[in-house]
């Protein structure tokens, strides 16, 4: 070790009385140079630094872990912010040594007495978002004992923090309504009216904000813990809209001490299909995609599936991107196969693909009408949008297929076999999907399958048997025939299938 090096933990065991300080004085210098050795380093600007006192000395140990050392931490901070640098959440949660993982800065401080030293306002003045992060990592009974409540942080300190960041602390603005945090939690978990307690806080000058609705128990958890929350979700949502405040994927996923994330706790209470409401996402498609990447496998089933996920996020990429379509002016078909995101790195988004379009296509397909460009059920199979779902899947999902079925008898083009058997990105066929919309009718029109009736019976071998009782397929196969033969002698054209 070099010999500063024994010099700065000769001044740190100084600084904080430590009681083998003559000890780490004498492994330094003589303690009768002491002061004008500090002098002589304090004039080289060699100051100490953070990083000095998280060091262990020869023997491992490290002189900021002893009740001393706790006792004179505010000196310890002044001698940090001297050199230009403050303690963090890291430097109180990380091991002090990779030989013991569980020593760490906060835990010697819960050990040795030195927590009221820790969360002071010296330590985070301008950081108490910070503050309290940490303050859920001590234990609930230590937590009580500091501050003599139920665990939460001293209301004169949190003042006195929110105050030195220009704020007023939440629990102020709410009393000036003659409300608590309490009663937040009661309304967003029990019986009481959301609006009326809006209303409240309305004609106290202040309003149903994001932080009131967030506020944690004394463990870290929110109200979002019970599942009565969950049923008042979507009120909750629209109530901090009015407002323009909104969760973000922060919100979310943040998990205060050791308790669930909201997140979580969506899943757990099953409500993760509330938590994607495509409305809550528009305009949000990135955060949208984020917070799913946060979704774990075991969480998706019963409430939303990764396919439940797909279609939810195709409808918010349709709200998102439903006002660009209705600002063009469609001379032709091009224009809905024109990318209205041509200016992004992402993925085509066509509007053939919206449901915003599909919503409104007997108007769309008039107007194509009128301009001489119908569309045609190639037009379809061009994939759109994040999922890469064809825009014939898009329609049969949106619920449209009917449409679709209208677009291959005007433009005289099959749907074909190998269109009913494709895919989406979960390997859905589309039959599946007509199945699971209670729409097999419309995939076995019988005017559908004239002159195909071998393909048609292919396909009825995709079907679920569970889904079959929604066709009656021999009655649609002797149509299907009869549609063929009425064709032939009629002259008429079969439709075919043309190249894709």
């Amino acid at each position: 070790m070099s010999g500063d090096k024994y010099i700065k933990q000769a001044i740190i065991a100084s600084l904080c009385n430590h009681p083998d300080a003559e000890k780490y004085r004498q492994r330094a210098f003589s303690a009768g140079n002491l002061e004008k050795m500090v002098e002589a380093m304090a004039s080289q600007l060699n100051t100490l630094t953070k990083a000095d006192f998280l060091s262990p000395d020869d023997d491992g140990r490290f002189i900021i872990d002893s009740p001393s050392a706790w006792n004179n931490f505010q000196k310890i901070v002044k001698q940090v912010e001297a050199a230009g640098d403050k303690f963090t959440y890291e430097d109180f949660t990380r091991p002090l040594s990779p030989s013991d993982q569980d020593k760490t800065l906060l835990e010697s401080a819960r050990v040795n007495n030195g927590l009221a030293n820790v969360f002071s306002f010296e330590v985070w003045h301008g950081r108490y978002s910070e503050m309290e992060h940490l303050w859920y990592k001590v234990p609930v009974p230590n937590r009580r004992e500091l501050f003599h409540n139920e665990g939460f942080i001293s209301a004169d300190l949190k003042r006195k923090m929110f105050e030195a960041e220009g704020k007023t602390m939440p629990e102020d603005r709410l009393a000036k309504a003659g409300l608590t945090v309490a009663d937040i939690r009661s309304v967003l978990q029990g019986r009481g009216d959301i609006s009326q307690t809006a209303e409240t806080l309305q004609k106290a000058g202040d309003c149903f904000r994001k932080e009131y609705a967030l506020m944690t128990d004394a463990y870290g958890d929110t109200a979002f813990s019970s599942s009565s929350a969950w049923e008042k979700y979507d009120t909750v949502i629209k109530t901090l809209g009015q407002n323009n405040e909104r969760l973000e994927v922060g919100d979310y996923i943040k998990q205060v001490s050791y308790v669930k994330s909201i997140l979580s706790r969506a899943a757990e209470n099953k409500a993760l299909n509330k938590v994607f409401t495509p409305a809550h996402w528009e305009n949000r498609l990135p955060d949208m995609l984020n917070l799913w990447s946060h979704v774990l496998d075991g969480w998706k089933t019963s409430s939303m599936t990764s396919n439940d996920f797909d279609n939810a996020y195709a409808e918010a990429e349709s709200l998102t991107y439903a006002r660009s379509f209705a600002a063009l002016q469609v001379t032709g078909k091009a224009d809905l196969l024109k990318p209205l995101n041509a200016d992004s790195a992402e993925k085509p988004v066509l509007p053939l693909g919206l449901k915003a379009v599909w919503d409104k296509f007997e108007t769309v397909q008039a107007e194509l009408a009128q301009r001489g460009a119908p569309l045609t059920i190639a037009d379809l199979r061009t994939p759109s949008g994040q999922m890469g779902n064809s825009c014939l899947i898009s329609a049969a999902k949106y619920g449209h297929f009917e449409a679709v079925s209208g677009i291959a008898r005007k433009s005289g083009e099959a749907i074909t076999l190998d269109d009913f058997m494709s895919r989406d990105r979960h390997g859905n066929m589309l039959i599946s999907i007509l199945a699971e919309k209670n729409q097999l009718p419309l995939a076995f029109a019988p005017e559908l399958w004239a002159g195909r009736v071998g393909e048609m019976k292919t396909l009825w071998a995709q079907v679920n048997v569970a889904h079959r009782n929604q066709v009656d397929f021999r009655q649609a196969e002797i149509a299907a025939k009869q549609a063929t033969l009425k064709q032939k002698k009629g002259g008429i054209k079969l439709l075919r299938p043309k190249g894709p």
